[in-house]
């Protein structure tokens, strides 16, 4: 366990999707052996339809993500002292339950998170009515929540059209500014060993859920992909810029 102020204290990892952090969120679990858990991403989905099996699209997405706040909420009651997993976290969440929590996550430049996001869908969940290429898909409202990750498990929501985001971006600010540790992939031995500091104990190296290497964008789709991503780049370079960033 981590001491803090004379106090144990414990580990929540937010593991945002394709920024590299599988490996990271299993080796902190494994430093934990005796109190550790993940989400189970699973249980969440089926919670979500258990409600309401009509739900689709992003109404599907935030239930989902509902339940695995809920899940959060439970083992942090539990006691789990190392928690990692694809869930959100906010400021009233650092502050409140899991106050007993050191807050680590891994983020990607927005750009490439987003390729490789896109090639994941259409690699693992092929879907007929998704656009076939990505200069199509950048017109699609997925493409905008993709574009808006960051500020989704920062900040609560995705941008949209007619959306004024301007609130989220704010509480997405003031969540990152309560991480203990905010590594970024392009400087992934340095975040490993900001890890073992943090956690004061030896952090395995484990290589998880490697992904072939996304092809990068053609440079005539950079700009719209910089434009739909403009969210999550401003996050970006402000949890970079954080005195606590890896």
């Amino acid at each position: 366990m981590l001491r803090c102020g004379g106090r144990m204290t414990g580990i929540l990892y937010i593991h945002v999707p394709k920024c590299g952090g599988s490996s990271f969120g299993a080796a902190l679990r494994l430093a934990h052996p005796l109190s550790q858990a993940t989400i189970d991403l699973r249980a969440a989905r089926s919670e979500a339809l258990g409600r309401d099996a009509a739900l689709t699209g992003r109404a599907l997405i935030r239930a989902d993500y509902e339940a695995r706040d809920r899940q959060l909420h439970r083992l942090l009651r539990a006691g789990r002292r190392c928690i990692a997993g694809h869930v959100r976290a906010s400021a009233e969440l650092l502050d409140g339950p899991a106050r007993g929590h050191r807050a680590v996550t891994l983020l990607r430049d927005p750009v490439a998170r987003f390729v490789s996001h896109y090639a994941y869908l259409m690699r693992r969940h092929p879907d007929p009515d998704r656009p076939a290429t990505l200069e199509a898909f950048l017109e699609t409202d997925d493409a905008m929540r993709l574009g808006s990750t960051y500020l989704f498990y920062f900040g609560g929501t995705w941008q949209g059209a007619g959306h004024d985001i301007a609130p989220a971006m704010a509480a997405a600010r003031k969540t990152l500014s309560r991480f203990a540790l905010i590594g970024d992939l392009s400087r992934p031995r340095a975040f490993a060993a900001d890890l073992r500091r943090l956690c004061r104990r030896p952090v395995p190296i484990l290589t998880r859920n490697a992904a072939p290497p996304s092809a990068p964008p053609p440079p005539s789709l950079r700009p719209r992909i910089e434009e739909i991503c403009a969210p999550d780049i401003a996050l970006y370079r402000y949890a970079t810029g954080l005195e606590h960033a890896a």
